[in-house]
C-alpha cells in the first residue's frame, strides 16, 4: 500500500496522483486545513484523454468542506491504469491537503 500527501498551493487543478502500472484507490482523504469553508472539485482523468482537468472528467464537484473539516472517499474502489490521473481543484489556495491511499493489483 501507498500513501501521497499533495497541499492544493493554487487554485487550478493540481495533480495529486499518476498511476504507475494498474493501481486501485483505497481511500482519498480530503482535508481543509483553515477556518474558512472552500470547496472543491476532483476529476479522474484517463492517460488517454488530455491531459488537465475538464469537466467530462469530473467525478466530484463544487463539495464544500467546513472549517477544519475533511471528506473521506472510500466506499467505492477506483482501479486506475499506468498513468492515469486524479487531479484536485480547490477555490482558494493554500486551504487542502489532499492524501491518496493506494495499492497495485
Amino acid at each position: 500500500m501507498a500513501i501521497t500527501n499533495t497541499r492544493l498551493t493554487t487554485t487550478d487543478p493540481t495533480t495529486v496522483f499518476t498511476a504507475v502500472g494498474q493501481q486501485a484507490i483505497t481511500t482519498i482523504y480530503v482535508c481543509n486545513t483553515t477556518g474558512s469553508t472552500v470547496s472543491f472539485n476532483l476529476f479522474v482523468i484517463n492517460s488517454a484523454d488530455s491531459v488537465g482537468a475538464a469537466y467530462d472528467n469530473m467525478a466530484y464537484s463544487s463539495l464544500e468542506l467546513t472549517a477544519n473539516d475533511t471528506y473521506v472517499i472510500s466506499n467505492e474502489r477506483l482501479v486506475l491504469d499506468n498513468s492515469d490521473l486524479i487531479d484536485v481543484e480547490a477555490n482558494t489556495a493554500d486551504c487542502i491537503t489532499v492524501t491518496v491511499s493506494s495499492i497495485a493489483v
